[in-house]
């Protein structure tokens, strides 16, 4: 009879079962305690790679540089591949602005979309949940996924929300915005916002409430009255706000691409003006103001004036939505990423 030693790393204890191979050339871990894998960083992975490898990547995070970083990642399919867990991962919302009734491109997506997925599968548009206000999206169908698109030439005629004096370099516009609150006398309702840093909009100017309760502050109206915090118009509604809602000049701009660098005309706008910089709502995605290149000349810009800002085509940068016809104005565009992980 021959005795098969079955072979272990401790030299001094023979029925060690810590870690051994047994008689079937198997690997097997006894221990009961753990297991410490290989450690380190992005820049510290093997010369030669292997499928099966496993190391922890003790790197810190990273979506481009390191997405692998502080988890387990085994390397397969010629990649390193993070280890998938049973926990919910994060969903991240992002809100890609609101429609127009022309725009079809909303992006860029952040987080880009993943290099490597799972294995036989290629990463698609229906990995994402797009919403339309309150309307689910289905790739494909109506939308696809496109990199680094080309914008066409974008031409927006909006009207200021106040007068702007010889010499200014920044001009507001009627806006579009989500309100706080609302009153009514009988005669005239107020419907407040967050503070803004001038008038959105200015007396005269139609707008069209919208989403509110009580329902009767819903509606096209007319401004009466408007501040920093508050427009007023007449309506025949009381009572407090208790459904927040959105009122929205009629010539709101909602830019589709960045018009930093666009053309700009219209009354006391000096020629070869352009726009330096520009600030459009969180909620709405509507522009709010513009900062140009030249002061105002001549007279005062009164409320309520047409400007024009004109685009160049443009190449975008990244990934973006590509919608099989324009998102109505107003209806919000959001999307959510990682609810498959």
């Amino acid at each position: 009879m021959r005795y098969l030693r079955r072979q272990t790393l401790n030299r001094r204890a023979a029925y060690d079962n810590t870690l051994y191979v047994d008689t079937n050339r198997a690997v097997v871990m006894g221990s009961r305690v753990s297991l410490t894998l290989p450690t380190g960083d992005e820049t510290e992975y093997p010369a030669i790679y292997e499928n099966g490898m496993i190391r922890y990547n003790s790197g810190d995070y990273d979506a481009i540089t390191n997405p692998n970083g502080g988890q387990v990642e085994v390397y397969q399919g010629s990649s390193w591949r993070a280890l998938r867990y049973k926990e919910s991962g994060a969903i991240t919302q992002q809100t890609l602005g609101v429609g127009d009734g022309d725009t079809v491109y909303f992006g860029p997506l952040n987080p880009v979309p993943p290099d490597t997925s799972q294995s036989g599968y290629m990463w698609t548009g229906a990995n994402l949940l797009v919403i339309v206000e309150n309307v689910i999206q289905l790739h494909s169908t109506n939308y696809l996924v496109v990199q680094n698109p080309t914008f066409s030439a974008e031409t927006y005629y909006g009207t200021l929300s106040r007068t702007e004096l010889v010499t200014a370099t920044r001009l507001y516009f009627n806006t579009s915005l989500q309100t706080t609150g609302a009153s009514g006398s009988g005669t005239t309702a107020t419907l407040t916002f967050a503070a803004q840093p001038a008038a959105p909009f200015s007396i005269g100017e139609a707008i069209l409430v919208t989403g509110m309760t009580p329902y009767g502050y819903n509606g096209e109206a007319v401004v009466t009255s408007c501040n920093e915090t508050s427009v007023s118009y007449i309506s025949t509604t009381t009572g407090a706000q208790t459904v927040a809602g959105t009122i929205t000049s009629i010539h709101t701009i909602y830019p589709a691409v960045d018009i930093t660098g666009a053309a700009v005309s219209g009354t006391g706008i000096p020629a070869l003006t352009t726009v330096v910089s520009y600030t459009a709502d969180d909620a709405t995605g509507a522009l709010t103001s513009i900062d140009i290149s030249n002061p105002i000349t001549g007279s005062p810009i009164t409320a309520g004036t047409s400007i024009t800002i004109a685009e160049s085509f443009q190449t975008g940068d990244g990934y973006c939505l590509h919608f099989s016809s324009p998102v109505p104005p107003g209806k919000p565009v959001t999307v959510l990423h990682g609810f498959d992980q």
